[in-house]
C-alpha cells in the first residue's frame, strides 16, 4: 500500500485535508473494488491517531522493545488481564485454573509485538485520521448503548472494569482495530488460481463406489475360549483399567452475587439522582449539517471569486449553483457544497464558529477565512438529542444501580467469607454469614462432576491434602461471573486398585473381544488377498447375519455409510491392474472389510459449479497465508529485543 495524499480543502482538523470529501466520493462508488479498499484503508488510518500519548510513558518498566518502541510491564499486564477475561467469557463454566498462564503470556507477548510492528509500518506510510473517527467508533458500539442510545457511564463503567483509562482503551480499541483490518486488506487481496481452484473442486466433486462387509464382533466374542492364565496377564497389561478413582464427599455454600440485592428496595431518590446524572451525561454534542462554498487563497482570481458569490447571493441564485460554479472542493462541488452532519470539533475553529453562530436554518455567512480560503457558509439542518423520560429510563436505572450495589456487596462479602473460611474448621459460621444453606454431595471424583465441581480449580482444592486430610475448608473460589464457593470433604475414599477377583468379568469380556477382533481381521485379511478388482465379491462364510453391502456415488460428506467407512473408502488408492484396493477398519461392534470398485471423476459442469463456490474460500486460505507472511516479514526486519 503506498501513501496517498488528499488535498480537496476540506476544513476537518486532521492529519490529511480530504477525508470527508473522500468519502463522499467513495458513497457515489460504493460497489467498485477501489471503494471498498478505500474505505478499508481510511479505516485503518483510524487506529493510528495518539498511539504514542500513552505506550512506552516515561519511567515505565520496560519487558521488551520493538524497533526501540516499548512494551511496558503494565501495558502487557493489562493485555494479559483482558485475554484472561476474555478466555473466561468463552467458557461454559469459567474456571481460571484450565488457563495455561505461560502459553497466555507468551501468547500475548507475540501479540503486541505484533501490533507494535503494524503500527510502525502504517505510521511509516504517513496515514492519519481524526479522533472524532474514534468517537464515532465508540458510540456506535452495541455494548456501550443503552435504550438504542450511546451510554457515557456504560462506556466509562465497562472501561474501568477492564482496570484502564479512556485514553488506555482508546489505544487498545485502535491498535485491535488495526490489527484486524490489516489483516482484512491483506486477505482480501488474495486469490487462487482457476486452475488450482478445479483441481480442488475437482476432488471434492468426486465420488467413490465401494462394498462393505461388516462382521459383528459379539457373537464372535462369545464363543472364544479363554484361560485363566489369559485373563490374568491382560489384567497385570493394563490394571490403570481397574483402578477405582479417589473421590469425596463434599459440602458447600455459594455466595451468588445476583441474589445480594432486590433492584425494588432501590429508594426513588437515588434513582432520580442517577436520572439527571445520566440526562447529563447522554446531552450529545449539537451536530449541524452544513454546506460551503470554498475559494482558496492561492486562486489567481480569489478575490473577484468571493466578490461574485456575494452578488450572486443578493441576487437571490441557489447556494447549489454558486457552489458548482465557483466552489475549489471538488468533492461537494457538484454536491450542493454539502459536508453531511458533522459535530463542532470536526471543523477548523474558524469555520466552527461561524458555523455555530448561525441561529437559523438556512441561513448563509461568509466569506469565513480558514488556513484552506474563504468559506461561504450554509446552515441546512440542526439536531440534538432528546432525553428520555424518567418512566422509560426507571427500570433500568434500578437494575444498575442494584448491580453496583450488588457487585459491592459482593467483594465485601467475598473477602469477609475468605477470611472466616480460613479461620474456621466447618461451614456452618461461614453459611450464616452469606446467609446460605450447606449442600452436600457425594462421590466427587477429580475427574469429574456436576456443578459447582465441575469447575477444575475448585475440584483441585477439594483433593489437596488440607482439604482432604486434614479438615479444612477450601479457599473462595469463583466458579462463575459473580458466583463464589467455599466447599470441605465429609469423608474422603483414596484411589485404590481393583483386584483380579473383582474385575474378571469384566476383564474375561474384553479378552474376549479383543480375541475375536484378532480372528476376524486374521479372516477378512486371507480374503482379501484372493480379491480381484473385476471379479465378483466372495461369499462370506463369517455366520448369519453377514452380508456384502454396495454403495455406489458416494461423496466425501455422504451419510450413505458410517463416517469411519466413507474416510476410509476416500483414503484408499484407486484399483490397479485388475488387483482389488481393500482395507481393513475396526468399528465399535464390527470389523469390516472395504472394497473400493470405482473412483468417478466428475463432469465438468460439476466440477464449474463447485469451483464457482471455491474460489473464494481457496482465496481465503491463500489470505491466510499472504497476512502470515507479511507478519513474518515485519519481524525479519525488526530489531526485537525481550528483557
Amino acid at each position: 500500500m503506498r501513501p496517498f495524499t488528499l488535498n480537496t480543502g476540506h476544513p476537518w482538523k486532521c492529519g490529511h485535508t480530504g477525508e470527508r470529501g473522500m468519502l463522499q466520493n467513495i458513497r457515489e462508488n460504493a460497489q467498485g473494488t477501489i471503494a471498498k479498499t478505500i474505505i478499508v484503508v481510511l479505516i485503518l488510518s483510524l487506529s493510528i491517531w495518539g498511539l504514542d500519548s500513552i505506550v512506552g510513558g516515561s519511567g515505565e518498566n520496560e519487558i521488551a522493545t520493538v524497533n526501540g518502541e516499548p512494551i511496558t510491564e503494565r501495558e502487557f499486564e493489562r493485555a494479559v488481564q483482558i485475554r484472561r477475561q476474555q478466555r473466561l467469557q468463552e467458557m461454559e463454566n469459567p474456571d481460571s485454573s484450565r488457563i495455561d498462564m505461560d502459553a497466555l503470556n507468551e501468547e500475548v507477548m507475540d501479540s503486541l509485538i505484533r501490533d507494535k510492528l503494524i503500527g510502525q509500518d502504517i505510521r511509516s506510510r504517513g496515514l492519519q485520521v481524526s479522533e472524532s473517527d474514534l468517537d464515532r467508533m465508540i458510540t456506535g458500539a452495541e455494548q456501550f448503548r443503552v435504550n438504542g442510545e450511546f451510554s457515557q457511564e456504560r462506556f466509562i463503567q465497562a472501561v474501568r472494569n477492564q482496570g484502564m483509562t479512556v485514553d488506555q482503551f482508546r489505544t487498545m480499541l485502535e491498535q485491535d482495530h488495526l490489527s484486524r483490518v490489516i489483516q482484512a486488506v491483506i486477505q482480501g487481496s488474495a486469490f487462487s488460481a482457476p486452475s488450482e481452484t478445479e483441481r480442488v473442486a475437482s476432488l471434492l466433486t468426486q465420488t467413490r463406489d465401494f462394498s462393505v462387509l461388516q462382521i459383528p464382533v459379539g457373537e464372535r466374542a462369545e464363543s472364544m475360549e479363554v484361560s485363566d492364565e489369559e485373563l490374568r496377564s491382560f489384567y497385570e497389561d493394563n490394571q490403570e483399567r481397574f483402578v477405582q478413582s479417589e473421590s469425596v464427599d463434599a459440602s458447600w455454600i455459594t455466595l451468588d452475587r445476583s441474589e445480594l440485592v432486590d433492584p425494588s428496595e432501590i429508594e426513588e431518590e437515588v434513582v432520580r439522582d442517577r436520572y439527571r446524572e445520566r440526562v447529563e451525561s447522554m446531552q450529545a454534542d449539537e451536530q449541524r449539517n452544513a454546506a460551503h462554498i470554498l475559494i482558496r487563497e492561492d486562486r489567481e482570481d480569489a478575490e473577484a471569486a468571493v466578490e461574485a458569490v456575494q452578488e450572486g447571493l443578493k441576487q437571490g441564485r441557489s447556494f447549489a449553483e454558486l457552489a458548482a460554479e465557483y466552489s475549489d472542493d471538488g468533492a461537494t462541488a457538484d454536491e450542493g457544497g454539502k459536508l453531511g452532519f458533522s459535530s463542532r470539533d470536526d471543523f477548523d475553529e474558524s469555520f466552527s464558529e461561524a458555523l455555530f453562530s448561525i441561529e437559523e436554518t438556512g441561513k448563509v455567512v461568509g466569506p469565513v477565512s480558514t488556513s484552506f480560503g474563504q468559506h461561504f457558509i450554509k446552515l441546512l439542518d440542526v439536531r440534538s438529542e432528546e432525553p428520555p423520560s424518567f418512566e422509560s429510563m426507571e427500570a433500568s436505572l434500578r437494575e444498575t444501580i442494584a448491580r453496583e450495589r450488588a457487585e459491592r456487596r459482593y467483594v465485601e462479602l467475598s473477602e469477609e467469607l475468605a477470611d472466616m473460611a480460613y479461620s474456621e474448621y466447618d461451614l456452618q459460621a461461614p453459611a450464616e454469614l452469606i446467609d446460605a444453606s450447606i449442600q452436600t454431595r457425594d462421590g466427587v471424583r477429580p475427574d469429574q462432576a456436576r456443578a459447582p465441581f465441575d469447575h477444575e480449580g475448585l475440584r483441585e482444592q477439594l483433593f489437596t491434602e488440607e482439604v482432604r486430610k486434614e479438615g479444612f475448608n477450601t479457599e473462595v473460589v469463583e466458579t462463575g461471573d459473580g458466583v463464589s464457593v467455599v466447599a470441605r470433604v465429609r469423608e474422603y475414599y483414596p484411589r485404590e486398585q481393583k483386584s483380579f477377583d473383582q474385575v474378571r468379568e469384566e476383564v474375561t469380556e474384553l479378552v474376549r473381544q479383543k480375541k475375536a477382533r484378532e480372528a476376524l481381521r486374521e479372516s477378512l485379511e486371507g480374503m482379501a488377498a484372493d480379491m480381484s478388482a473385476d471379479a465378483g465379491l466372495p461369499e462370506p462364510d463369517m455366520g448369519t447375519g453377514t452380508e456384502w453391502e454396495s454403495f455406489e456415488g458416494v461423496n466425501r460428506r455422504s451419510l450413505q455409510a458410517q463416517a469411519v467407512v466413507r474416510d476410509a473408502a476416500f483414503e484408499m488408492p484407486a484399483p490397479q491392474n485388475g488387483g482389488a484396493s481393500t482395507r481393513i477398519v475396526d468399528l465399535p461392534n464390527a470389523v469390516a472389510l472395504i472394497r473400493l470398485d470405482a473412483v468417478n471423476p466428475p463432469d465438468s459442469a460439476t466440477v464449474s459449479m463447485m469451483a464457482s463456490n471455491l474460489g473464494a474460500s481457496l482465496g481465503r486460505r491463500h489470505g491466510q497465508m499472504a497476512y502470515q507472511a507479511y507478519i513474518e516479514s515485519l519481524r525479519a526486519e525488526a530489531d526485537i529485543n525481550r528483557n
